[in-house]
């Protein structure tokens, strides 16, 4: 599938078009706001045009009549749904994605039924709690990637100044550790590069490492890196985000505080959920902390829509003796300035919302598939099927594209970490690290 329309240039619209088209997919977006237009003209090697996706004409000069994926993504949910009922009508278009913001559009179980022409529709708040969620299940010592069915995780960890690894090799770092993980990625000044054994570890490098779960929680507690019990967190902002956190954390029988400066939104959860507690306060405001005691939680989570106040009050929260914070960041820049001062993990609406759509469109040869640091690489989960031409391939005789490197190997209950000796059999998942401009290359090879 080679031609997409996106319909909206914001965030979703904007990082999504951004990596299909480092996939060498011919996008097209679509935008009313003259300046997205022109940014996004500016900044994207794709025809851009100035429009409403639920008009018909501009559809059509879009290129409509020869869409694979149709992908509505404005700030308007009644946009995004009437553009994809526009589409499934008037067109022939394999996949309609909606993105979806009102919970009560993406509960709604008949949009998900063959005659709303919806295809897949995709919630950036459900997306995003999903991930917090994730983290908090496994400590919140880092950001998580989980893979479906394994025990397979891929975590990131920040070297700071202090760190005995600076300046150790990969093959010393394996020498010295000798647990079942390898160094997948290291993201270095705003670049992921896929490294090799003589690869030496700098400050302020950012290690993606793959293992399952057991090896990682021992890797990482020899590394200083230890899983803390979470009990008691405290959320700030009560917003859609903070809400399905504290709803889902609560099954999970942890002891929840809100933190929301809006008093008819406290009212709002505090009738909502009676064992949930809900304080009206402002976090700018310093004595906040102490009138309740925020030092004492094991876990902050920051999900304002502002997300420098995220990005700040996850910082002071640890420097007060908060064991765990996680904050919602968006902004590129703002994802590695955030590891490097001690923040455990971030989750990005937006990166969310591309890796669940990204697992949509590759479904059925994609298990599992996330975006890592805005794009630039991706971490995907494939099952061999028997005539794939991965199937009783040796790793070293499989012509992998520079950049790509084939990191874990799920078998059923067992996962390992491959070398070049390593034969692939029919039923594996295999897990693949690759830099985005061979993910082309890679779904061209399992599609093979």
């Amino acid at each position: 599938m080679k031609n997409v329309i996106i319909v909206g240039a914001g965030e979703v619209g904007y990082n999504l078009a951004s990596h299909l088209i480092s996939e060498k997919k011919n996008v097209v977006l679509i935008d009313k706001d003259s300046e997205k237009v022109k940014y996004t003209s500016a900044h994207l090697d794709c025809i851009v045009i100035k429009g409403a996706g639920n008009n018909i004409d501009i559809l059509e000069e879009a290129g409509i009549e020869n869409c694979d994926i149709f992908i509505s993504a404005t700030d308007s949910d009644e946009v995004n749904l009437i553009s994809c009922f526009i589409v499934a009508n008037e067109f022939n278009v394999p996949l309609k994605i909606a993105r979806v913001r009102n919970l009560d559009y993406s509960r709604k179980n008949f949009f998900n039924k063959s005659g709303s022409g919806i295809d897949f529709l995709v919630n950036p708040e459900i997306e995003a709690s999903k991930s917090i969620v994730n983290s908090i299940v496994h400590g919140a010592v880092s950001d998580v990637f989980t893979f479906e069915g394994t025990s397979i995780q891929l975590r990131d960890v920040y070297i700071d100044d202090e760190s005995d690894l600076i300046g150790m090799s990969l093959i010393e770092l394996r020498k010295k550790y000798k647990f079942n993980f390898i160094v997948a990625g290291i993201l270095r000044n705003e670049d992921i590069l896929i490294p090799f054994g003589e690869t030496k570890i700098k400050e302020g490098d950012n290690l993606y490492i793959v293992g399952d779960d057991k090896n990682l929680e021992m890797l990482f507690k020899k590394l200083g890196i230890k899983r803390k019990r979470i009990k008691d967190v405290v959320i700030v902002g009560g917003g859609r985000i903070g809400e399905l956190v504290a709803k889902d954390l609560l099954t999970l029988g942890k002891n929840i505080m809100i933190l929301e400066k809006d008093y008819d939104r406290c009212k709002e959860l505090s009738e909502k959920y009676e064992s949930l507690l809900v304080i009206n306060a402002d976090i700018t405001d310093k004595n906040v902390y102490e009138e309740e005691n925020i030092r004492n939680y094991d876990l902050l989570i920051s999900a304002t829509g502002n997300e420098e106040l995220n990005i700040l009050t996850s910082i002071y929260a640890k420097k007060i003796g908060v064991k765990r914070s996680i904050a919602i960041v968006n902004k590129t820049n703002y994802l590695s300035l955030a590891s490097g001062m001690g923040i455990d993990a971030t989750v990005s609406t937006k990166i969310s919302s591309v890796n669940a759509i990204l697992k949509f469109i590759r479904k059925g040869k994609v298990k599992s598939v996330y975006s890592i640091f805005d794009g630039k690489a991706e971490a995907m989960e494939i099952t061999v099927k028997e005539n794939s031409v991965l199937a009783n391939k040796v790793l070293k005789d499989i012509d992998l594209p520079k950049g790509a490197l084939i990191v874990a190997i799920n078998r059923g209950s067992d996962n390992f970490i491959p070398d070049g000796n390593s034969k692939i059999l029919a039923g594996d998942n295999i897990i693949i690290f690759a830099l985005k401009n061979v993910v082309d290359k890679i779904e061209e090879l399992i599609s093979s």
